[in-house]
């Protein structure tokens, strides 16, 4: 009896695990890549906030321009149906950045939502008129459904 009891709730804190995929694509004008640090998060429809940490995938030049880069995230915390998608710069981007479009999905929100960059924005840290006159953040939201 005891072992049937561990194999269940063993097999619930297995369940509990979310996977969720934030898919970014950089653009294709000069300078649009970057080799800076960037941080996303996500809200669902309750206001919870789910904070991913840095957009890094160790073993390869993330951010080039024209690419798409795909970060997967898991966690213990189930969002359900993703309301918004926030990116950010980091204290150490001063090397600007042009998102061209975004996606996020989950394994309980399978079709998630995507999103594009149609004001050309360039994400940075240096949000001053001298520097990069950046955008510290960006959200992207579903549409109403």
């Amino acid at each position: 009896m005891k072992l049937i009891v561990l194999t269940v709730l063993v097999a619930a804190a297995h369940a509990a695990i979310v996977s969720y995929k934030v898919s970014v694509k950089t653009g294709t004008r000069t300078y649009a890549g970057s080799n800076g640090f960037f941080y996303a998060a996500a809200l669902n429809y309750n206001g919870d906030f789910l904070d991913f940490g840095q957009l890094d995938n160790s073993a390869l030049n993330d951010f080039e321009p024209g690419n798409t880069d795909d970060f997967v995230f898991s966690s213990g915390h189930d969002l359900g149906k993703i309301g918004c998608l926030i990116i950010s710069a980091g204290s150490k981007s001063d090397d600007a950045w042009l998102i061209d479009s975004v996606s996020i999905s989950s394994d309980t929100d399978e079709t998630g939502f995507s999103g594009s960059n149609s004001k050309n924005e360039w994400m940075s840290s240096d949000t001053s008129l001298a520097g990069d006159a950046g955008t510290l953040a960006m959200m992207w939201c579903a549409p109403p459904s």
